[in-house]
């Protein structure tokens, strides 16, 4: 399918399901993107707060039953041991499919992850760990929920039901992971600086992201957001925005008082988590200095892209950050 009739069945749909107003403020929110790129200027704010103003009236009254349900639910104490709390990873088709960057940073998980097991989510093994009723499979599999939002779902179901810590397969961890993020009630990426292009990309991008969250098991945040997940494909066939969990978890931690409580407890975080992958991108030369920074620094997690170009030589023919990053992690250096 065509980008441009990808874009016009999307428009047409969400116009029929949500509004006509809607579906054109998604549209300009898409197209303004490639052309801010290309102007090297950043996304319209103006844009995505008329979508997130959007999406939040109807986020509150759609999910009004599950805001009421867990309105009065407590957040659990702010320290639990957890030395067994699982690692999740995902690559859906199966690792062996993975792209090369992919791998290495599987691999620099596991090595990262200490006594915690490390679970590998795929489409062969994902029911033996996660119970999700028919329908919302049935929704999957005939091809109406984006792949994306099936992983959104699974993790968020992962953590509400058995804990543990979601890391996504773009994720670098440049230091052993915390225990505290295994015994905090829910953790994640806190209060981080913005990259250069994504920060109008969903609400609340420096407060909170979906590549690195952990929960202990039966967690309001998680709990709550799974079931409006639920609800949602139960009443949808076509997904509002590809950031619905962003919004989901702002009500929680916005409407919930336990969800709130629980959001409260995470300190401050890997302020530069999003600072890396435009350095790589930069073709920036290698720095002993830098690298020891980015090894030893107050910053442990790095959120990466496959979708990125990072040049592995400089202009000069001099080896990039890129590639001593990556050679390292291939065990060459």
């Amino acid at each position: 399918m065509s980008r441009s009739k990808e874009l016009a069945d999307r428009f047409l749909s969400h116009a029929r399901t949500f509004s006509w107003g809607y579906a054109t403020t998604e549209l300009l929110t898409v197209l303004d993107r490639p052309v801010s790129l290309k102007l090297h200027k950043p996304f319209s704010m103006r844009l995505m707060h008329m979508k997130e103003r959007y999406i939040m009236h109807w986020a509150r009254s759609f999910f009004r039953e599950e805001i009421e349900r867990y309105h009065n639910h407590t957040a659990m104490a702010s320290q639990i041991s957890s030395p067994n709390a699982p690692v999740w990873l995902c690559w859906l088709q199966g690792i062996d499919q993975a792209p090369e960057l992919v791998q290495l940073l599987i691999a620099q998980t596991r090595r990262q992850s200490g006594s915690h097991p490390v679970r590998i989510i795929t489409l062969e093994n994902y029911n033996d760990y996660v119970t999700l009723p028919h329908d919302f499979i049935a929704k999957y599999e005939s091809g109406k929920m984006p792949q994306q939002q099936f992983a959104d779902v699974l993790r968020s179901a992962l953590l509400a039901q058995h804990g543990g810590l979601w890391v996504d397969t773009s994720v670098y961890l440049s230091q052993p992971i915390p225990e505290s993020v295994f015994s905090s009630p829910i953790y994640n990426v806190k209060n981080i600086l913005p990259n250069r292009t994504r920060e109008a990309v969903a609400c609340d991008f420096t407060k909170w992201q979906a590549y690195f969250i952990a929960s202990q098991p039966k967690s309001i945040t998680y709990s709550f957001i799974t079931d409006c997940f639920l609800k949602y494909w139960r009443h949808y066939d076509t997904l509002i925005d590809y950031f619905l969990f962003s919004y989901l978890a702002k009500i929680a931690r916005d409407d919930l008082p336990g969800g709130r409580a629980e959001f409260n407890m995470i300190p401050d975080n890997n302020p530069e988590c999003e600072w890396l992958c435009d350095y790589l991108m930069d073709g920036s030369p290698y720095s002993a200095r830098t690298y020891n920074q980015i090894r030893d620094g107050d910053t442990f997690v790095y959120k990466l892209s496959t979708k990125c170009d990072f040049p592995t030589r400089t202009k000069e023919d001099m080896p990039t950050m890129a590639s001593f990053l990556f050679d390292n992690l291939r065990g060459n250096n």
